[in-house]
């Protein structure tokens, strides 16, 4: 009896390890059935996140991963559609600004060179903006180009040159509204150098909106902070609200305007590698953050 005891336990045994060792395989065929077509998405969505667009998870035996892949696949089509016609609208947007605004710069220039001392003013002035107007398409059509946003050295001008043509663009424009424009670089050396036309453009934005929605006189200082330079813009006005959302698109405390002008202000500093914030809500202050490039020959001299 005892010996037939050891043999049932035995045989219980065996048959309790071989359905293990078979609920095991199984259990490990099933996770790599399970596990292929999510190893797959994640390539996938790697793919996506390094900038692959074109990139779309395959089909596999399982409807629920089917379905996040189908989901994958529609949004990144969606995301892919949207991208495309915005990049359209930007080219589009500046082929056809270009063609009028050199048309613009060649008869303006054709009009200089005729001696109308009556006309000359204006049209010098109309030039100058003509060629302003230039500058920001091409500027706003390099910040749309994600590969193509780190300024050149080719582009940079010294800070008190820089100040120097912002306050002869603005002081007019100031003085029509009966206030004043202050502008003051303290002590920067001449050979500092930053990104030109990107600081020139957040300077401006950052001008009108003091001119619009600020009041008393405007002050832009520049203060030297070794590796960067700190562009200060006042005016005796206040901000209310909070600051965070300034810098949202489409925001606005006043509710007028379209509130794009300081986000746009924000993604021109952020592509010189510069940093645009609200430092004062009393008075109404921004400072605009911006890296500097020194000139090695007056640095050696």
């Amino acid at each position: 009896m005892q010996d037939r005891i050891l043999v049932a336990w035995a045989v219980l045994l065996g048959v309790a390890a071989s359905a293990v060792a078979v609920s095991v395989l199984v259990a490990r065929r099933q996770a790599r059935v399970l596990a292929a077509p999510l190893e797959d998405l994640s390539q996938h969505c790697r793919a996506v996140t390094e900038g692959d667009l074109t990139a779309r998870a395959a089909p596999s035996s399982i409807a629920e991963i089917d379905q996040v892949a189908n989901t994958h696949n529609e949004m990144l089509h969606t995301l892919s559609e949207l991208l495309r016609h915005e990049r359209d609208f930007t080219s589009n947007v500046s082929h056809q600004l270009r063609t009028p605004i050199a048309g613009l710069q060649l008869a303006l220039e054709e009009g200089l060179r005729h001696d109308d001392t009556r006309l000359r003013p204006a049209m010098t002035e109309a030039l100058a903006t003509t060629l302003r107007l230039h500058h920001t398409v091409e500027e706003l059509l390099r910040l749309s180009r994600p590969r193509d946003r780190a300024p050149t050295s080719a582009g940079t001008m010294p800070a008190a040159a820089l100040v120097r043509e912002v306050r002869e663009r603005w002081h007019g424009l100031f003085a029509l509204d009966g206030r004043r424009l202050e502008c003051d670089v303290g002590e920067v050396p001449s050979d500092v150098r930053v990104a030109g036309r990107p600081v020139t453009e957040v300077l401006g934005i950052l001008l009108d909106n003091a001119r619009v929605h600020g009041q008393g006189t405007v002050e832009v200082m520049v203060r030297d902070l070794e590796d960067a330079l700190a562009f200060d813009v006042s005016d005796e006005g206040r901000i209310e609200g909070e600051a965070s959302r300034l810098f949202d698109r489409g925001h606005t405390e006043s509710g007028s305007g379209t509130g794009i002008g300081l986000a746009l202000a924000r993604d021109l500093a952020a592509a010189v590698g510069g940093r645009l914030s609200l430092t004062s809500n009393v008075p109404a202050t921004f400072t605009l953050l911006v890296p500097v490039r020194r000139d090695d020959n007056q640095r050696g001299a």
